[in-house]
């Protein structure tokens, strides 16, 4: 594939959580016990949907996004009979902070609907040796946000012998840089008094094209002080006339994000081909029998409460950009565990804890061609039954 062939398919959406922590984390170097009452979970029942949780404090998530209305679905979870954990046992736990469970749950419109999905598109990376598609592509993006670059810093990353993406970080006269984690995911580092001028542009690039309307997501979440950490605005195309697999395709890649003199999209990628899928119950007994990816843990899966689960695009498994099913569920017992670790003043009782966990979607007899893995932190991020013993 040449340089043309690849920059024809650029377009927007957004990158992975572990994939923004780690940029974010590069971009800013180069410059007492009472179980607290939960506040009412507002979780409707109709359904809309994505990605992209950024993390923060201590313990918080992956793939999150708010809706006040509260989208998706709230499941009843199983009856259980393994009794409530007690210390040191629930302290391991980690989680995120939310005034309300609708703040970290998404619009993905496969929400109430995964019945209707049977087998997906996976997409696939191009394999970079060196740095010239992205630097014409680095180039290509400050043209188009009036940036002059005046430095190019490449590395080849790899951690823990997983092969990840080459990242381009090129370095603009305004203090501005552009990163490219490969040629998939991009962020502009700017000037926050920037941040309407570069939503306009990126709105009118999504509506000029497809001519659909833009629907908004925004993402909060909090520390152990009680203070908000994070707020993420996603904007996505939105047309509920299509078939569910391209609005997914829509809220995947037809999409960008902004944050405090942040913004992220996605190119669009290769397909490499069309998959068959586990079903949602075979995803849900494997989170429940301890086998999940996430920066989230529970020693109790099968005691947790299933509040959303949708399909989403995972960007982390460089090269294979494959569906997996992203769980959001809580702990009853999380609530003794804020209220020991809530200082600042904070009110233990105006949160609560939720949990974000990752089952590949792709059916399991594929996982030799197409592997899934997950980094949190630059780590793999994956919990197997064992880690229960």
């Amino acid at each position: 594939m040449n340089d043309k062939d690849y920059r024809s398919t650029l377009g927007g959406a957004t990158p992975s959580p572990a994939w923004r922590e780690r940029t974010l984390a590069a971009m800013k170097q180069a410059q007492g016990q009472k179980r607290p009452s939960r506040k009412p979970m507002a979780i409707a029942a109709t359904a809309a949907a994505l990605a992209v949780a950024v993390t923060g404090g201590v313990w918080l998530s992956g793939r999150t996004e708010m809706d006040p209305d509260g989208p998706g679905v709230a499941r009843t979870p199983e009856p259980v009979v393994t009794p409530t954990p007690t210390a040191p046992q629930m302290w391991d736990e980690s989680f995120s902070i939310v005034t309300d469970p609708s703040q970290l749950m998404v619009k993905n419109p496969t929400a109430g609907r995964l019945d209707e999905l049977t087998e997906l598109k996976v997409y696939e990376e191009p394999t970079l040796t060196d740095d010239t598609l992205q630097r014409t592509l680095a180039d290509a993006l400050a043209l188009e946000y009036g940036l002059t670059i005046t430095d190019y810093q490449w590395d080849p990353l790899e951690y823990y012998h997983i092969p990840r993406p080459p990242t381009l970080t090129a370095l603009c006269a305004d203090g501005s840089q552009i990163r490219l984690d490969g040629l998939g995911t991009q962020t502009i580092l700017f000037d926050p008094a920037r941040q309407e001028e570069f939503e306009a542009r990126l709105t009118h690039k999504l509506t000029a094209v497809s001519r659909a309307t833009l629907a908004q997501e925004q993402l909060e979440s909090y520390t152990f002080a009680g203070e908000l950490y994070s707020s993420l605005q996603t904007f996505f195309v939105d047309d509920p006339t299509q078939p569910l697999s391209e609005q997914l395709y829509n809220y995947t890649f037809r999409r960008f994000s902004t944050q405090e003199g942040i913004v992220s999209q996605n190119t669009y990628p290769l397909v490499k081909g069309t998959y068959p899928l586990r079903s949602e119950s075979d995803a849900l007994a494997s989170f429940r029998s301890g086998d999940y990816w996430s920066s989230h843990y529970t020693a109790y899966p099968d005691q947790a409460e299933i509040l959303q689960v949708t399909i989403e695009y995972d960007f982390s498994a460089y090269p294979y950009i494959q569906p997996v099913y992203r769980i959001l569920f809580t702990q009853d017992f999380w609530d003794e565990v804020i209220a020991d670790w809530m200082h600042g003043g904070a009110d233990p009782g105006s949160f609560m804890g939720v949990g974000v966990a990752y089952v590949p979607a792709v059916d399991p007899a594929y996982q030799d061609e197409i592997p899934y893995y997950r980094l949190f932190n630059d780590a793999p991020g994956h919990h197997t039954p064992e880690d229960l013993n």
